[in-house]
């Protein structure tokens, strides 16, 4: 294998790097906006020097609150530039959620756009900041915020207590800082559906190599263009992709709002090789009537995962009907994107496997999750990591941190999981999601994938109620297609026979949908609300 090029590299020295080798290439495509890598660099060393001008400095936190476009990633970088902190902000973060990061993460300064289609970010941000437009431009003073002295918005207007975004690109550009790889390059927050998220911090030496190491496993080249609609507040959308294609010479093809029809024309017009996509996006593409009409010849591979609730064969046809080479890996916030990947010389079947194997810098195993002895082969357990991929800690949450790890070093991934003979590392679903059905423990979504081969069902979710003989027993949140009137005693008897009986759900429930959390890689189901629901419903 090839040494790695970005092995003590930081996310600036990276881009100054291939800027310097592919510079007239391009770097970002955006609607009409083409940038080269050398506009790319250029733009962002203008920006460290307007940020600068305001007198941030390293350490300070820079939070990030836009969706996909280019200054995401010109801020982020002009940040990695001069050893600031990016915090990265969901664009679908209401007032709860942006009053706990702005405050926790010690914000120094919010970079925001005005509006988003029918989206109005400052009526948010007017409920988190009710005296910004009485404040002097930089010199904010809220209680709340004590460390919050800026807001930058990405708009022309001029909106009171703010600077223009525009106006911070100078004409002096930023001296780059004597930048370490064990710096910290970003604090990602975990999406938080059962109490208030908790921010990872991730260094350049947690992400950087890993983005070239991706990108060999894709086997990019500079001719590769990607489209990119998963947000980039996410460890997937913000900090994988943009280092596995930029490592590698390639072009990111933004899109800021994802739609199925412009996705499938920018695929056909940017000629894109490489799709990464959860399966709310996958199922609108799939079935668009635009499908069949567009040449999407071009795409060749990326990472594909249902985290919504996908439906039967979803992953499968996704394979057959746009992305030959795609695979299914797994990844999570504290041990990045791509954590466990496939190969593409494997089967598709083989690549539809939700793992499996470690990407370079990481150890996997799973454990048994009371008392940390690692498990046989094909004894379930818990995923659990350990390498320089791994986060250090969450931000100012010395318990969290602790609690995370074991005595060892392993990071605790509260993730099911199971090593097979060949040593694959397979993702099973979350632990705290498990049935533990007598003396055994069954993945939620092994009852779900069965439910969905029902030609009536469109989307499954179990969770367990307690049960004085069992000790926990499977119910089913069932989406029916349109059209199909498929009834509880129809749905169990169906399953009689072809699974276990102590898999069969006690009961279905028909709903047209379940509880969700916005996350960075779509909306996440909230199982915990659901299994309220189903304790009040099925009595305890």
């Amino acid at each position: 294998m090839t040494a790695n090029p970005f092995a003590h590299a930081t996310a600036w020295s990276l881009l100054e790097t291939i800027s310097a080798r592919h510079g007239a290439r391009e770097a970002i495509v955006f609607g009409d906006e083409r940038l080269s890598f050398t506009d790319l660099r250029d733009r962002a060393r203008a920006f460290a020097g307007g940020l600068e001008t305001l007198g941030l400095g390293r350490g300070d936190a820079l939070a990030i609150w836009l969706p996909n476009r280019p200054l995401w990633f010109v801020a982020q970088y002009a940040a990695a530039s001069l050893g600031l902190v990016v915090v990265a902000l969901n664009p679908r973060y209401r007032a709860h959620e942006l009053t706990y990061i702005l405050g926790q993460s010690n914000a120094a300064a919010l970079l925001l756009t005005d509006r988003l289609g029918p989206v109005d970010y400052f009526d948010t941000l007017e409920q988190v900041l009710p005296d910004l437009a009485d404040a002097v431009p930089g010199e904010l003073g809220s209680p709340r915020f004590p460390k919050l002295r800026h807001v930058i918005v990405d708009a022309p207007d001029v909106y009171p207590g703010c600077h223009r975004a525009d106006d911070l690109l100078s004409d002096v550009t930023g001296a780059a800082r004597a930048v370490g790889a064990d710096d910290v390059f970003t604090i990602l927050y975990t999406s938080g559906t059962t109490s208030f998220p908790k921010g990872a911090i991730i260094t350049h030496a947690n992400c950087v190599p890993h983005g070239w190491n991706v990108g060999e496993t894709l086997r990019l080249t500079a001719a590769d263009r990607v489209l990119h609609a998963l947000p980039a507040a996410g460890t997937w959308g913000g900090v994988n992709i943009p280092l596995t294609t930029w490592s590698h010479g390639a072009c990111l093809v933004l899109m800021d709002v994802f739609d199925p029809l412009r996705a499938l024309q920018l695929i056909e017009r940017e000629r894109c090789t490489v799709l990464n996509a959860v399966d709310s996006m996958l199922i609108p593409l799939l079935d668009h009537p635009d499908l069949g009409r567009r040449d999407l010849s071009s795409l060749r591979t990326g990472g594909v995962a249902a985290v919504g609730g996908g439906r039967h064969g979803l992953l499968e046809d996704v394979l057959a009907r746009l992305v030959p080479l795609a695979f299914h890996p797994y990844g999570m916030t504290e041990v990045n994107a791509m954590a466990l990947l496939h190969s593409l010389d494997e089967s598709a079947a083989e690549r539809l496997v939700p793992g499996v194997w470690p990407a370079p810098g990481l150890q996997a195993r799973v454990a048994d999750p009371e008392t940390g002895a690692p498990s046989g082969v094909e004894i379930e357990g818990e995923l659990q990591f350990r390498g320089p991929l791994v986060t250090g800690g969450y931000y100012e949450k010395p318990e969290e941190t602790k609690a995370a790890f074991t005595a060892d070093g392993w990071f605790k991934s509260g993730d099911l999981g199971v090593q097979d003979a060949a040593g694959r590392v397979i993702f099973r679903g979350r632990l705290t999601e498990t049935l533990r059905i007598s003396h055994h423990m069954v993945a939620p979504g092994e009852i779900e994938a069965f439910l969905l081969a029902h030609a009536g069902v469109a989307q499954a979710f179990v969770v367990g109620i307690p049960d004085p003989k069992t000790n926990e027993a499977p119910v089913a949140y069932v989406i029916r297609k349109p059209g199909a009137a498929l009834t509880e005693d129809e749905l169990r008897a169906w399953c009689h026979g072809k699974i276990a009986s102590f898999k069969i759900p006690r009961a279905v429930r028909f709903v047209a949908d379940v509880p969700r959390t916005p996350s960075a890689h779509g909306d996440k189901v909230q199982r915990a609300k659901l299994r309220e629901q189903a304790l009040k419903e099925f009595g305890r």
